[in-house]
């Protein structure tokens, strides 16, 4: 793993997900050894929330981004030959071009977890508009790799410092491509000279069929990238899904459980609830018990003294009786 693939995984997640997946590749590089790789990760910077959008549109929808190479092709080479019919246009058309992809970006970004924002989507349409603009715009955008929004009118080249991590050459645009959109206004038909649909194809359209190969490729690229990740999130899937119905069945028995406890912990209650009515109905029985016998206590008591007077009346009697006698 070299700083330009670490940056492509990287760059490909939610920004959530950025500083501990950043944090996860450089411990990663240092446990293989590689230093500088490490440090060059964790150089890294996150990207802004437009530049996000549109590296997740270049990872899960690179047909989005090829319409915008393409047509941002097209747009130049009317510019650059002079064909003022062809310019307006697609001058025409470049709004709907630019919505429709912004559109894509905030769907996708939606989908993904983390909506763009208005000023988000303003800077993803600047962005694509300087891709249209400019052919080292558009090789940035393809990238996958954006760190920030661009912003280029046509007029002069679009400023990439910094607009892309883990930039080599590969990430430029081809030699010989124009870097730069010149409006149509400053060639006119007598300079240049106003060449036909027909004209154009008999001509050299090497910048055109350079860039048109260049999208292809980015194109071929994406796609095969998107068939790996599509390979290996349904493994995941099958995985996560397999390890989802044994949680189920445990979530099931636990729940089986729950409830039978519960209905234990009901009856419990229940004859706890019994018992404390008896407790308290035998409570006052032995109220009245203990009552009674103090009564009959003091009764005995009584009896007992005097049934003794009694006893000593009898016993003068018999003495006087035995005197009598």
């Amino acid at each position: 793993m070299d700083l330009r693939d670490a940056a492509q995984e990287l760059y490909a997640v939610a920004p959530r997900d950025f500083t501990t997946e950043r944090t996860a590749l450089v411990r990663k590089a240092k446990d293989d050894g590689d230093k500088d790789l490490a440090k060059g990760i964790g150089s890294l910077p996150k990207p802004a929330a437009g530049a996000w959008a549109i590296n997740m549109l270049a990872v899960h929808k690179p047909e989005v981004i090829d319409g915008v190479v393409r047509f941002g092709v097209s747009l130049r080479n009317a510019q650059e030959e002079g064909d003022a019919e062809a310019f307006r246009e697609l001058g025409q058309q470049r709004q709907g071009q630019l919505t429709a992809a912004v559109h894509a970006a905030k769907d996708l970004a939606g989908e993904l977890g983390a909506p763009l924002s208005a000023a988000a989507a303003a800077d993803a349409e600047q962005t694509f508009r300087a891709a249209m603009a400019d052919a080292g715009a558009a090789a940035a955008v393809a990238t996958g790799r954006l760190v920030r929004g661009l912003s280029g009118s046509g007029f002069e080249t679009v400023d990439l410092t910094g607009a892309v991590a883990a930039a080599g050459p590969e990430d430029q645009a081809a030699p010989g491509q124009e870097t730069t959109a010149k409006p149509a206004a400053r060639r006119s038909p007598a300079s240049s000279g106003t060449k036909t649909p027909k004209s154009r194809a008999q001509g050299a359209p090497a910048p055109e069929k350079a860039q048109q190969e260049q999208a292809t490729s980015l194109a071929d690229r994406r796609a095969a990238k998107q068939q790996a990740a599509l390979k290996e999130a349904r493994s995941e899937f099958e995985d996560a899904n397999k390890e989802a119905r044994i949680a189920e069945e445990a979530a099931s028995q636990a729940w089986d459980l729950v409830n039978a406890l519960s209905a234990r912990r009901t009856n419990l209650k229940s004859d706890i609830e019994d018992v404390r009515k008896r407790l308290a109905s035998l409570e006052a029985e032995l109220i009245g018990l203990t009552r009674d016998a103090e009564t009959a206590e003091s009764g005995k008591k009584l009896a007992v003294r005097a049934a003794t007077q009694k006893r000593r009346a009898a016993d003068q009697a018999k003495r006087r009786v035995d005197r009598l006698s």
